[in-house]
């Protein structure tokens, strides 16, 4: 993964944001829910990536001088840092899913603590939350064999880790485009 692109903006920023909100208000912990003891994960996380819209793309996001509020130029939102969850200032600005795993100190194994997951087939935070590594993808023919050693290894060297996956909810070409060319939001 490109770390200059690791969140890219498309021209349906505003279209991707809405789906967003719409599927936490029907489905809510299915799509985002953090476990006791993840929070300050989450607020790094959030932290990380605010930070980084707001370098990549300083005329539509930006924080106030006291680093208390997120500018949102495109939705003409302002959010308060202090009183909104980490989990949900993602979710109401960024179109991106975020899987946070944390290691178990006695097993050293990772565990699914928080995420935001919007765009997966058949895959929900709430069937999924608080599982290893291994148990999220034991439905995966061979894992076991062929990857758990390998992807126990990998995860902890990996921040941000960048999963594709093939089975979004929107396929089109036109959803998930990635040259830096497209026409950004409100352009």
């Amino acid at each position: 993964m490109q770390p200059d692109w690791w969140i890219e903006l498309e021209n349906t920023y505003e279209e991707r944001i809405k789906q967003r909100q719409s599927l936490f208000a029907k489905h809510g912990e299915a799509v985002l829910q953090a476990l006791p003891g993840s929070e300050l994960a989450c607020k790094e996380l959030m932290e990380m990536v605010l930070q980084f819209v707001c370098a990549r793309y300083p005329h539509y996001f930006h924080l106030s001088a006291n680093n208390k509020t997120f500018h949102n130029g495109i939705s003409k939102t302002d959010t308060d840092l202090t009183t909104t969850p980490p989990l949900h200032v993602l979710l109401n600005n960024i179109p991106e899913d975020f899987a946070i795993m944390l290691r178990n100190e006695k097993t050293g194994l990772y565990v699914f603590r928080a995420g935001i997951i919007c765009s997966a087939l058949g895959w929900n935070v709430g069937s999924k939350i608080g599982l290893e590594l291994a148990d999220i993808h034991k439905p995966i023919p061979d894992y076991k064999e062929k990857m758990q050693f390998s992807m126990d290894r990998y995860v902890p060297s990996t921040l941000p880790l960048s999963h594709a996956n093939p089975n979004t909810t929107d396929t089109s070409p036109k959803s998930r485009q990635t040259n830096p060319s497209n026409a950004a939001p409100g352009a």
